[in-house]
């Protein structure tokens, strides 16, 4: 693994093609980020693999990167900013987006980390647009503490997490929202940091959203969650 001042620095990523083929592997490789773990070939849920990293990872403090194959990760400060968020600001977990609040059964009819009110997102994320162009999404301030996270990006302290797990009942959507409400019922901290991105993703839900859905719904009910607030029960 790389060492980072004294951390170790994994980069975990799912892909249902080849690592070279992917757009973060070509940033790691541009970033001089050689070690990675790449689940080729993939065809299990993201929280199977992740599981698998974490469980490798038990009882060192390695910082392990989760993200999207088709994450472009630009900043050459990437080691410096990470640094900060777990030994100045005592991130849990980092990510590059999220929100300071969240209800797991809104009004609306879909269950998203970036519902309202906008006043309690944070982070920016960069995205690709036809013809070549490119627009940047700014969801607001950086740092915040958050309860939530965009799955795109998740930065994880192994030693701070301890045996906390990735839900494997959500495959794909709803997976990130589970791990930092879990993390966040477990009083970890989590936040955003200020890390350039690509995403080639609009985020666009999946046909199995609505089926995912159904299940984080089920097992979180109805809370309201926010940083700095009370803490509701863990679900069973």
């Amino acid at each position: 693994m790389i060492e980072d001042g004294g951390r170790n620095l994994l980069f975990v990523s799912c892909t249902r093609g080849r690592a070279a083929d992917t757009d973060l592997f070509r940033s790691l490789q541009k970033l001089d980020m050689e070690d990675s773990w790449f689940f080729e070939g993939n065809e299990s849920g993201l929280p199977v693999c992740y599981n698998s990293a974490l469980d490798d990872c038990a009882g060192s403090d390695a910082i392990i990167v989760f993200a999207h194959d088709d994450v472009t990760i630009g900043d050459v400060f990437l080691r410096e900013k990470l640094a900060v968020a777990f030994e100045k600001q005592g991130y849990a977990i980092a990510g590059i987006a999220g929100s300071s609040q969240f209800n797991t059964n809104p009004d609306g009819p879909l269950t998203k980390w970036c519902q309202p009110p906008d006043s309690a997102w944070s982070g920016a994320v960069e995205h690709d647009l036809p013809g070549g162009l490119k627009y940047m999404t700014s969801f607001g301030p950086t740092p915040r503490r958050c309860v939530v996270l965009d799955g795109l990006f998740l930065a994880v302290d192994t030693a701070r997490i301890g045996k906390l797990r990735f839900d494997e009942q959500f495959a794909f959507d709803f997976y990130d929202v589970d791990f930092c409400l879990s993390a966040h019922c477990a009083g970890l901290v989590l936040g955003t940091i200020d890390i350039y991105v690509n995403h080639r993703s609009a985020g666009i839900a999946s046909a199995s959203y609505q089926e995912a859905q159904q299940k984080f719904r089920a097992k979180w009910g109805s809370q309201q969650y926010e940083v700095g607030t009370p803490i509701a029960a863990f679900p069973p």
